[in-house]
């Protein structure tokens, strides 16, 4: 009898353990949407977690999906690391995990837990020829080109791959001369390009950089179409007059893999989760560079050069308020590129090139971190760019919204930086025409606008009224029965006067202010109104160190600093302000100046 009460007592035991382990859902925001999350816990411990779903890119996603809920696990807190190179991933597994723990009524004071990992304090010591900072499309392509040659080349990347650059996950790079182009029939010269980017800068990009630059850009092409990228020739979207774009029929996880098995049957190395720290200098010369491994561990690296190829400051916020205020500006790109070219480079004695600093502008829409980031999350993000009233924050115009619609990558994208923010204002019709026959058809089919032709034409932005009503939830829009109401929402003194007088200027067909094109004067007058508020975003950023015409970097003399390049978007002297208007340019730049590197620094040290 006795052994029967005491089977009945295990068994409610049991049950009632098993009764303590409960399933919460959560969501974040990552970095293309809303992440969906499972936690388990058990007796108040976190005994599992699981992303169930997620918008965000494979393979640069995976670190975070991998160590992320493990750590959380492990430590049973949600103050864990992000993943290296995933961070936004990271932070919306940690936001969806907090989300559900407070969701379901515990206190995430006792999850918050301050976790402490141990450092390595081993040094490593390495030599080699030439050492790369940065794995994206300038550092690999030198690499590559120097290792052929027979270099001893060793390449230190911050993130887990190299596949977190934007060189690597980008929709594709400009180019001259290249194979693809001959096998199409396409003509695209050096001369085109040079003329049209030249126009572009004004003269404020090195003309002799840019030349010898642009001359490398169909073997960066060639080179990588060898080695299993299969690469493709893109439409002209954006009005150049030829098709120098490439893209790529490899997807975006596949392609650093590629390049990296390249790279090492070459008798290259790759050091990942590595971030270069300090140059070493000798007698005015740098001889080499201090960095740190993700364990902690420091790697010094004696080398005959340096080459910086660290992708920007994308990931630095004071980089960006120092050149355009305290405004925030959504990442798109890679946020591990924090500046560590410039940082590096001044703390020896290099010189900026101020002209070039810019950025590669969301040509696709605004975006807004309360509505989880940018269009891929909301479509109320699209209609940002489509050319109609676009306000400052206190309600005013402040430029002509075609350039918006038609250089949304370049000249519009520097116009919404000025202002920080940026806000559509429309109207029911407007809204009810984009969901039913889209924007293009809504204008009238304009032929004369080519960008629309090729990128908006036939599409219907069907989910728009649910996605404002989200948005208008999520509070970065609003809905109201007068522009007055509107303007009180956000505070925009102005707003009503000059919603009353574009008005006038869509009746009359004439911008009186900025001159607009008469197809993009759409009228504000049927309520209900609808005010939206965006943040610039960017796909990545320009301006980095004076270089000479073989991308040596320069000191303040204009004399350079011996052991020292610099290439990609960290060669300042190859970018303007604002961006160039081809579209791919910036990548396109970067593959070719990493074959200039590579060719100047095997030349010097052979000397």
């Amino acid at each position: 009898m006795i052994r029967k009460i005491l089977a009945v007592f295990m068994v409610l035991a049991m049950l009632a353990t098993c009764a303590l382990a409960e399933t919460y859902e959560g969501t974040g925001n990552g970095k293309n949407g809303e992440l969906r999350v499972a936690v388990t816990v058990e007796d108040g411990k976190i005994t599992a977690v699981e992303v169930l779903e997620h918008k965000d890119d494979a393979g640069i996603s995976d670190p975070a999906i991998e160590k992320v809920p493990a750590a959380i696990v492990e430590h049973q807190s949600v103050a864990v690391d992000a993943a290296t190179g995933a961070t936004m991933t990271s932070n919306g597994i940690i936001e969806a995990v907090t989300n559900a723990l407070t969701g379901a009524g515990l206190d995430i004071a006792n999850y918050s837990a301050a976790v402490e990992t141990a450092k390595s304090t081993e040094v490593i010591e390495e030599t080699a020829d030439i050492v790369v900072v940065g794995g994206g499309a300038a550092g690999m392509m030198a690499a590559m080109t120097a290792a052929e040659a027979g270099v001893d080349v060793l390449v230190i990347e911050k993130g887990a791959t190299i596949g977190v650059a934007n060189g690597w996950s980008c929709g594709g790079p400009m180019a001259c001369n290249t194979s693809i182009q001959a096998e199409e029939g396409v003509t695209v010269t050096e001369e085109m390009l040079f003329n049209d980017l030249t126009d572009d800068a004004y003269l404020t990009s090195d003309s002799r950089l840019l030349r010898r630059v642009l001359a490398r850009t169909g073997k960066a092409i060639d080179l990588q179409d060898s080695i299993g990228l299969d690469l493709y020739l893109r439409a002209d979207n954006y009005g150049a007059g030829y098709r120098s774009r490439h893209g790529y029929n490899v997807s975006k996880p596949e392609r650093g893999p590629i390049v990296t098995s390249a790279y090492e049957k070459l008798g290259g190395r790759l050091m990942t989760e590595t971030a270069g720290q300090t140059l070493i200098v000798e007698d005015g010369k740098v001889v080499g560079i201090t960095a740190v491994r993700g364990d902690g561990a420091t790697v010094n690296i004696r080398a005959k050069a340096v080459l910086l190829a660290t992708g920007g400051y994308l990931g630095n916020p004071e980089i960006i308020k120092e050149h355009w205020g305290d405004i925030t500006v959504n990442p798109l790109g890679n946020t591990l590129s924090t500046g560590d070219a410039i940082r590096m480079g001044q703390e020896v004695g290099a010189m900026l090139e101020e002209s070039s600093f810019a950025m590669i502008s969301n040509e696709f829409g605004g975006s807004n971190q309360k509505g989880g980031g940018w269009q891929r999350s909301n479509g109320a993000m699209t209609i940002g760019i489509y050319g109609g009233l676009i306000v400052d924050g206190n309600g005013e115009r402040f430029f002509n919204e075609y350039y918006m619609a038609n250089q949304p990558l370049s000249v519009g994208g520097e116009a919404v930086l000025r202002a920080g923010k940026f806000y559509t204002v429309v109207d029911q019709a407007y809204v009810d025409a984009v969901a039913s026959v889209g924007m293009f058809e809504y204008l009238g089919s304009p032929g004369d606008w080519y960008v629309g032709t090729m990128t908006a034409k036939g599409v219907v932005l069907d989910t728009l009224q649910a996605d404002l009503d989200k948005a208008v939830e999520q509070g970065w829009a609003v809905k109201a029965d007068t522009i007055e109401e509107c303007a009180a929402f956000f505070g925009m003194e102005k707003l009503a006067e000059t919603v009353e007088r574009y008005n006038g200027y869509c009746a009359a067909g004439y911008d009186e202010e900025f001159f607009k094109n008469p197809t993009f004067l759409t009228a504000v007058d049927e309520g209900p109104f609808y005010v939206v508020e965006y943040e610039p975003s960017a796909w990545g950023t320009l301006g980095g160190l004076r270089t000479d015409s073989e991308l040596r970097v320069l000191n303040s003399s204009l004399e350079p600093i011996e052991g020292l390049y610099a290439a990609g978007v960290d060669a300042g002297s190859l970018y303007c302000q604002p961006y160039y208007q081809v579209e791919g340019t910036a990548v396109g730049l970067a593959f070719g100046s990493g074959i200039l590197a590579a060719e100047t620094m095997m030349a010097d040290i052979a000397e």
